[in-house]
C-alpha cells in the first residue's frame, strides 16, 4: 500500500520540531490519550500518524 499524498505519514520527530516538545513530552501525551496510537510503527522509536488520524483527534497541522 502507497502513501496517498492527501494523507500523509507525520512522523514522531516531525511532531517534536512542530510543537518544540521533547520526546519525553510526546510518551506523556501518548500515554494520557492526548494523543492517539501511531497508525504506523516501524520501531519503538519510529513511529507515525496519518493526518487524518490528528485531525480526527483535533490536532491539525497546518
Amino acid at each position: 500500500m502507497t502513501d496517498q499524498p492527501s494523507d500523509p505519514v507525520i512522523w514522531r520527530q516531525d511532531l517534536k520540531e512542530t510543537f518544540g516538545v521533547s520526546a519525553e513530552t510526546i510518551r506523556r501525551w501518548l500515554k494520557s490519550g492526548k494523543l492517539p496510537q501511531p497508525d504506523v510503527a516501524l520501531s519503538s522509536r519510529t513511529m507515525g500518524w496519518r493526518a487524518s488520524t490528528l485531525r480526527a483527534a483535533g490536532i491539525n497541522l497546518a
